[in-house]
């Protein structure tokens, strides 16, 4: 029973490291399927008066705000994508229909956006400029407009009055981050095709800029800005005339959160496997008090003092390292039980997790600290049996 609070304590180590490592592990899929080296950006409202322009202008940036990126960073750029949208709407097939989120952007979405293209194919260059009324639909949009199923290329939907041909069908890869609307329940138009269909103008309401990895958004966030400042006339300190964020700083939240929290997670189980080996301490010496005629007669037979701490140290080490191999076999193997459920859940995009296991180092490690503990819980009790003189252990009642 003494020996449980071991097993207990490393059981306990093993499966919250191990689960923490999996949610690590399902969110950093998550993270790492998205472009870190971007920013996203959009108007807001002026603060401060500037060239003769009043305060509390509304900014609203526009489709030449696209070129103007373009010409200012020239090949550094990956991806310049803006992004504009008609809100929620009901989308029409026959007696079929769903409310979903009406999205306009141009051939480089996808590439930003974490999907997987189901059917046919995104919105291209072509479709932009010859402003067509195509669209990509969202599995969600998919399953409850086209509920028989099959490729839905080619077929019309209808959004308010307009209808639209269906040219492909997409699922985001992870729901744990998004830039926008719910990629799933979504059905994406050629900017200018949906900013001419609903009077949008050239409005555009946010843009994403992706760079090259030689070059670092964080060093390229202020140019943008100042860039846009200067075409907007915009007082150059003015903090709310734009609003923006880079990901590469949600990124390194992300994982300064979860060293965090695998930090607390170890605390949480040393501290469970610290308890343990105090207890096995604390048995030991009411055992060796309880056995010092035992100990007495041996040493008055000849026992040394080096057999005597031997026996109390292997005494103490048994019992911790059988019960810690247990733990940890168990706590492996529940592990491996919690992975099976994962794989099974894998089809869901929202399952926050993946491969929740434990590191072949930390197995080490563990085993490692069961062995050391072992010897400290042994070693104060095995020390006061070494220190028992022969005769005073035979008078003892």
């Amino acid at each position: 029973m003494t020996a449980f609070g071991v097993f207990w304590g490393i059981l306990m180590l093993v499966v919250l490291v191990g689960l923490g490592h999996g949610v690590f592990n399902g969110i950093a899929s998550s993270v790492n399927s998205i472009p870190s080296n971007s920013l996203i950006l959009g108007g807001g409202h002026t603060s401060m008066p500037y060239k003769g322009m009043a305060t509390d202008r509304s900014i609203t940036t526009k489709n030449d705000d696209i070129e103007m990126l373009r010409s200012f960073l020239g090949d550094k750029a990956k991806y310049i994508i803006p992004q504009n949208g008609a809100g929620s709407m009901t989308v029409n097939v026959g007696e079929n229909n769903i409310s979903a989120d009406v999205v306009g952007t141009n051939a480089g979405y996808y590439h930003v956006i974490p999907s997987e293209m189901i059917y046919g194919r995104y919105i291209n260059d072509v479709d932009i400029h010859e402003r067509r009324k195509v669209c990509v639909i969202g599995i969600r949009v998919y399953e409850t407009l086209f509920p028989q199923g099959g490729d839905p290329c080619g077929k019309l939907v209808k959004v308010g009055e307009i209808y639209y041909t269906v040219v492909g069908v997409v699922r985001k890869l992870t729901g744990m981050i998004s830039l926008g609307e719910d990629v799933d329940q979504s059905l994406v138009l050629p900017i200018n095709t949906l900013q001419l269909s609903y009077g949008h103008g050239s409005n555009v309401y946010s843009i994403i800029v992706t760079m090259h990895d030689q070059y670092d958004v964080k060093v390229w966030e202020d140019r943008i800005l100042a860039a846009m400042k200067e075409k907007y006339l915009v007082h150059p300190d003015d903090k709310s005339a734009f609003w923006s964020f880079n990901l590469s700083e949600i990124i390194s939240m992300f994982n300064n959160l979860f060293l965090g929290i695998n930090i607390l997670l170890w605390i949480v189980g040393c501290g469970s496997l610290f308890a343990g080996l105090i207890g096995i301490s604390n048995i030991m010496l009411v055992t060796v008090k309880e056995r010092t005629q035992e100990i007495g007669i041996r040493r008055a037979l000849g026992a040394k003092p080096k057999t005597i701490l031997t026996q109390i140290l292997c005494e103490s080490l048994v019992l911790t390292i059988a019960a810690g191999i247990t733990g940890l076999v168990l706590g492996v193997w529940i592990l491996n039980v919690v992975g099976i459920f994962v794989d099974v859940s894998a089809g869901s995009s929202d399952f926050p997790m993946a491969n929740p296991q434990i590191e072949f180092s930390v197995a080490v490690s563990a085993l490692f600290v069961i062995i050391i503990g072992g010897l400290l819980a042994g070693w104060m009790p095995a020390k006061r049996a070494m220190m028992i003189k022969a005769i005073e252990a035979l008078r003892e009642e």
